[in-house]
């Protein structure tokens, strides 16, 4: 009985946050041609909802001939309303703090940072027509910051995209 209770708690729409709803525009597949640190890389993403609407993944894949790297980052509500937080998981491993990343919404998008001891990754999705432009700046410490990775997404069917989870 309480796994049914369960079930039908998490099925009713969730209100969202503004900071959730900026999400939702990432909701689908998408095609993902990039520059990683100077490098061109394909991938494919998948974004979807998740406990109800109270969490979303994007799923991130590199597709050959590229070095093999899979992401999960999970995104939910932060504090104030228009916060983000999201938690980053990947092919590197390791739970540590910098895979927290604390954000919010921006007028076009949203911006996250992750803070690693040597450096700031600051990862901004901006809405772009049907699409999105991910970039991620480096921010070491004492040096310039520096274009580390820059996706253009656009929507693409998922038919035959396959992800670990």
């Amino acid at each position: 009985m309480f796994a049914l209770l369960l079930a039908a708690s998490l099925s009713k729409d969730t209100p969202q946050t503004p900071g959730l709803k900026a999400l939702s525009a990432l909701a689908g597949c998408w095609k993902a041609p990039a520059q990683v640190r100077g490098k061109d890389s394909t991938s494919i993403i998948r974004g979807e909802w998740h406990l109800g609407g109270r969490y979303f993944i994007l799923h991130v894949r590199s597709v050959p001939p590229a070095q093999p790297y899979e992401a999960a980052i999970t995104y939910g509500a932060g504090e104030k309303p228009n916060a983000i937080g999201s938690f980053w998981m990947d092919t590197f491993g390791g739970l540590y703090e910098p895979s927290l990343g604390l954000g919010h919404v921006t007028a076009d998008g949203f911006t996250l940072d992750y803070r690693f001891p040597d450096a700031v990754y600051t990862n901004d999705f901006t809405h772009v027509g049907k699409g999105w432009r991910w970039t991620i700046l480096e921010k070491p410490k004492d040096k310039p910051e520096r274009l580390f990775a820059q996706y253009d997404l656009t929507p693409a069917s998922c038919a035959g995209m396959n992800f670990g989870f």
